[in-house]
């Protein structure tokens, strides 16, 4: 509890510390430079000769022991991180004394000697080093914000990825991700019908590391409601909704109240807002804020899109989300969950339509992603076995596709019922089907796309199908 606490709010603030010791550091040093030395390294020097010297008390003694001791086992237990910090306070003193003596040349006078009488120093001297000083603090500062500031993770050895330290050095497409359907359908204002538990970020919070949305442009008119933007983008023939209920839509929604001129947007919707929309932008600042938190953790998004890649790419960037996408889709061997973390390349996202607009912004199925059908009327289909050779067949997406998506969920209209997703996300037949699937398609299953997460064990069955434990 402790470590997530530590992840989730205080190691972002390494950087705003590291702007302190700068600061620090330039106020010592111009200090020093005008009123004199306070022997720095005399002091290290005596330090260095105490913690050498047995005391002459015992308690003191005593002391010095059970220092000594925690300071074995922290570099017996924590090696890398005790380096890390006897690195820093090296370099804050390198730093300070590097700084003094650059201020000693601006000013024009020679490095201070020790001496037992305080100098005088003259208006200009004071003047020129509190320029000089003013100047080294704007620039530290400049570099922090240039380099993203609070919102950069905070930087160290990444010892666990996805939650386990198995998964570091695989790649991508070796392992399985606990992944929802429909991920922003969640019990939200708005919504009249939710799919998930919780909103994106609960999910990521819980542990899904795979979102599966459908983005939309929308007209929130005047008395909040959004208004699905039909045109020749309508998901006809999409998620069960055929060409004739999309007309009766159009015809339906000016009697409820959608009507009147609105202000477009893009929204989070499935196949048609006015049943529940959530602005693109607060589901994507779920995702930012995740991985700024979480360091070492990757997410996939599959993105079945009804708007242009480069409004949809714009809103990833307006997000923040641009420096975390992962750019190495064309790559022939995809770099290992460990390498994509400490290249901070910790998010894919796939379109299912049109992609383009960026490079790393891809058609899921035309090379990347090969899946089972996603069309299951009843439970049985799914945890029946003599159905699961047909549930596992080949759908959208080439056989040799590195990922590997499996669509488990049933559609029932007008609303899912959590009761099938009790029945197909239990242990035994998630992994049976799972199983099965990778069996049958010769393909290890990457995405584990579930309807109401909380119900069932998909998270448990990525553990297993993974070959780790979740603690």
């Amino acid at each position: 509890v402790a470590e997530a606490v530590w992840d989730a709010f205080l190691t972002d603030l390494r950087t705003t510390g590291w702007v302190l010791v700068v600061t620090g550091a330039v106020a010592y040093a111009a200090a020093r430079s005008l009123i004199g030395p306070v022997g720095v390294r005399r002091r290290l020097a005596a330090l260095g000769r105490g913690a050498a010297t047995v005391p002459a008390s015992a308690s003191a003694g005593l002391l010095q022991a059970l220092a000594l001791v925690v300071t074995g086992v922290a570099l017996i237990a924590e090696p890398l991180a005790a380096l890390e910090i006897v690195a820093a306070v090296a370099g804050a003193v390198c730093l300070a004394l590097g700084i003094e003596a650059a201020l000693e040349v601006v000013a024009a006078g020679p490095p201070v000697a020790a001496a037992p009488r305080r100098r005088r120093t003259s208006g200009t001297r004071r003047a020129v080093v509190a320029t000089v000083a003013v100047l080294a603090v704007a620039a530290s500062a400049a570099t922090f914000l240039a380099g993203g500031g609070v919102d950069a993770p905070a930087a160290g050895v990444v010892t666990r990825c996805n939650g386990h330290a198995a998964l570091c050095g695989r790649r991508l497409d070796e392992i399985a991700l606990p992944a929802t359907h429909n991920s922003m359908s969640a019990p939200l204002p708005g919504w009249k019908s939710a799919e998930q538990e919780r909103s994106i970020g609960g999910q990521l919070q819980d542990g899904i590391r795979g979102l599966l949305i459908d983005t939309h442009y929308g007209d929130r008119l005047d008395n909040g409601r959004v208004r699905t933007v039909l045109g020749d983008r309508v998901a006809q023939g999409e998620d069960g909704v055929s060409a004739e209920q999309a007309a009766a839509a159009e015809r339906l929604r000016g009697r409820v109240g959608f009507r009147g001129k609105g202000m477009r947007g893009m929204y989070l919707c499935h196949s048609f807002c006015e049943l529940g929309a959530t602005p693109v932008a607060d589901g994507l600042r779920d995702v930012h804020d995740f991985l700024v938190t979480h360091p070492g953790d990757v997410v996939v998004v599959v993105n079945q899109d009804y708007v242009t890649p480069s409004d949809f790419v714009r809103a990833l960037g307006d997000a923040g989300l641009t420096r975390y996408v992962f750019r190495d889709l064309d790559a022939r061997r995809w770099p290992t969950l460990r390498e994509a973390i400490a290249r901070d390349q910790r998010l894919v996202v796939l379109a299912e339509n049109r992609a383009g607009a960026a490079p790393w912004y891809q058609l899921a199925y035309r090379r990347l992603t090969v899946e089972t059908p996603y069309s299951f009327a009843r439970a049985s289909l799914l945890t029946d076995p003599a159905h699961l050779r047909a549930s596992c067949a080949a759908n959208r997406g080439p056989q040799q596709a590195p990922l590997f998506l499996v669509n488990h969920w049933v559609t029932t209209a007008p609303v899912q019922r959590p009761s099938d997703a009790s029945k197909i996300n239990a242990y035994e037949p998630l992994l049976r089907r799972a199983r099965e699937c990778a069996r049958l398609r010769h393909h290890r299953p990457t995405l584990l796309a579930v309807n109401f997460y909380k119900r069932g064990d998909v998270f448990r069955v990525a553990d297993e199908l993974n070959g780790v434990r979740r603690p």
